[in-house]
């Protein structure tokens, strides 16, 4: 019944408002009674030095129960509501005008009265009632002197309780009077005039909350690669580029809404290149399945083909078939240690053995060994270093593994005619720039952020002619991330296109 959050608010709310209203009454009626005993103290506070004064209740020095019993009578007639009691100097009830049964108390408290009778407490002060063992009420006390040898000699306490037995009567009928059930139906009303408005504010103050949380819901039902999900919410809305951008807002639930969309926003990116990748690497699959059997099934029929007419074949027949099993066979090794060395990569299971060397000396090494390959591919490859005594740190093998393998796709990737240059320069932070830079048909922007990708492939119209898996961007960029490195590329289709990166 209370799930929702505005629910458990409103019933924590009405608590505290029925609390609220409980303690508003008490301190309400605790409130009226103190005022009223206050005024009634008040009014009657020198009530007991006058009967003193105006009666006399005492004799030959101690107290006369005759004058007593009179001036109780008169009083009695005066004030119905009062008790009269007196006291010896101990607290003892001495005599009163009340029921023997009636009396509960014989010893009555000194210290309120004494107070009382200073003049120096602040009322109302509050005595012992003999009609009750645990009641305390106002009075008005004064001391009595009795006159002895023409001296006078204190000998107790006159005692009057204001609102007597008959007082309380009246009283509790009084309570449910007019002007207090006014009061009370006030009390009630203001109570819960706050508690609608307050129920109201959580309302407004929840409900972008339970929007909130209705677009949660439907998240979980939309499919996280529809964009057309992202209409669910009114607030939000595009740039001109059709970027999607978030309402603003200050509170916290506004962040709190921002938080999520930029959540949703890039759970469904993330899901989206999740798929793309899963796209790419089922491609992938299919192209490595096939250019492995291709290898395979070439380097089987030579051989089946040698065993079953090699004694039909002359001697360099049956050597040409070996060589092309053979070749067949190393293109097959290197298509799969590319595959093992990408994925020990990526699982950081290769190190580096970093050594000083001079830039030159490794380009003019590289040079030697792939100049035949690209004269092979009607290719001018070209070097050209500013600075060849310049001295790099880093694994000399790896790097040689990058630059050849950016070489070999420039060379493959060249028309015939074509130039490529492998260049060295300092940049003005004292680093060496290594570029590779050809003249081929380019790489279409689209491409570019996805090319280093691992098993992203731009095109297929040449890849019959190389030995690989399409792996060496991927790995050359992995090589490089163990030397703090980065591959980068520009291109321009048509005109050609530079790789090139950083060492230290």
């Amino acid at each position: 019944m209370f799930k929702s959050l505005y629910s458990r608010l409103a019933l924590v709310l009405l608590s505290v408002f029925l609390v609220m209203a409980v303690l508003l009454f008490s301190l309400f009626k605790e409130a009226s009674i103190g005022t009223q005993n206050e005024a009634s103290q008040r009014l009657h506070q020198d009530l007991a030095t006058n009967i003193v004064k105006d009666l006399g209740i005492t004799s030959h020095g101690k107290f006369d129960p005759e004058m007593i019993k009179e001036a109780f009578h008169q009083m009695m007639i005066l004030g119905p509501t009062i008790e009269l009691y007196v006291l010896d100097d101990h607290g003892k009830l001495v005599t009163y005008d009340a029921p023997e049964e009636k009396i509960k108390r014989r010893t009555v408290d000194l210290v309120p009265i004494k107070q009382f009778v200073s003049g120096k407490a602040d009322l109302p002060i509050l005595g012992d009632d003999p009609r009750s063992l645990h009641k305390k009420k106002i009075f008005s006390a004064a001391k009595v002197m009795a006159n002895s040898d023409g001296k006078d000699k204190f000998v107790g306490y006159l005692y009057i309780i204001i609102g007597g037995e008959k007082f309380d009567t009246v009283a509790s009928a009084l309570q449910l009077s007019n002007a207090w059930r006014i009061s009370l139906i006030g009390i009630a009303s203001s109570i819960m005039f706050l508690l609608l408005v307050s129920l109201l504010l959580f309302y407004a103050l929840t409900r972008p909350l339970r929007r909130l949380t209705r677009e949660i819901k439907a998240f979980e039902r939309e499919d996280l690669l529809d964009n057309s999900r992202y209409s669910l919410n009114s607030n939000l809305e595009k740039t001109n580029e059709g970027e999607l951008i978030l309402d603003k807002g200050g509170d916290e639930l506004s962040q709190l809404k921002r938080t999520f969309h930029q959540m949703e926003k890039r759970i469904a990116a993330q899901l989206s290149r999740l798929n793309k990748q899963d796209e790419i690497r089922r491609e992938f699959l299919a192209y490595v399945s096939h250019d492995l059997r291709t290898p395979l099934a070439g380097m089987k029929a030579y051989l089946e083909t040698l065993e079953l007419k090699q004694q039909q074949m002359s001697s360099d027949e049956r050597q040409n078939y070996l060589k092309k099993a053979i070749s067949n066979g190393d293109r097959l090794e290197g298509m799969i240690n590319e595959l093992f060395e990408l994925t020990r990569l990526e699982s950081n299971q290769i190190e580096i053995q970093k050594e000083e060397f001079a830039i030159g000396d490794l380009l003019s090494d590289i040079y030697a060994s792939l100049e035949n390959k690209a004269q092979h591919g009607h290719v001018k490859l070209q070097i050209d270093c500013d600075k060849p005594e310049a001295l790099v740190h880093a694994d000399i093998a790896k790097i040689e593994r990058v630059i050849q393998n950016l070489l070999e796709n420039a060379i493959r990737y060249s028309p015939n005619g074509g130039q490529v240059t492998l260049k060295s320069e300092m940049t003005v932070d004292n680093k060496v720039r290594l570029s590779v830079i050809d003249n081929g048909e380019g790489v279409d922007a689209k491409h570019l952020p996805h090319i280093f990708e691992p098993y992203y492939r731009v095109s297929d119209n040449k890849k019959l002619q190389h030995m690989g898996a399409g792996l060496g961007l991927a790995i050359s960029q992995q090589l490089l991330k163990l030397h703090d490195s980065q591959l980068k590329v520009k291109s321009i289709v048509g005109k050609g296109t530079t790789f090139y990166f950083e060492l230290s």
